[in-house]
């Protein structure tokens, strides 16, 4: 298995696009952020319904949550399918907004700014 890591969402967008070219159709392409919009990754995808992110918590191996942020796009199948894979890796999933900060890190901001 390889592992690829990504800056940017224009990195990830060309990848996205460039991992489509070489892989069956209902591959699906999901993104390790915490931050980055899944929706704008998705833009130049040929198929965006099989887009998706993941947001892992630090340590990885030992936080059980994951947010799963599928975009308006994506499919039911696509969303489903990456549940699944959390369930089996060991976490536990919470299917997400694709907005600022998904869930954890925009209802832990508030608290982090409490002076």
């Amino acid at each position: 298995m390889r592992t690829l890591f990504f800056a940017s969402t224009a990195m990830k967008k060309e990848s996205g696009a460039e991992v489509e070219t070489h892989c069956v159709p209902h591959t699906i392409f999901a993104s390790n952020t915490s931050s980055l919009p899944i929706a704008n990754i998705a833009v130049q995808a040929q198929r965006p319904e099989n887009v998706i992110g993941l947001h892992y918590f630090s340590p990885v191996e030992k936080m059980p949550l994951l947010e799963v942020i599928p975009h308006a796009g994506t499919s039911a199948q696509a969303r489903a399918t990456t549940v699944m894979l959390a369930q089996k890796q060991g976490k536990t999933p919470i299917v997400v907004a694709d907005r600022t900060g998904f869930y954890v890190n925009r209802i832990l901001a508030p608290y982090i700014n409490y002076e």
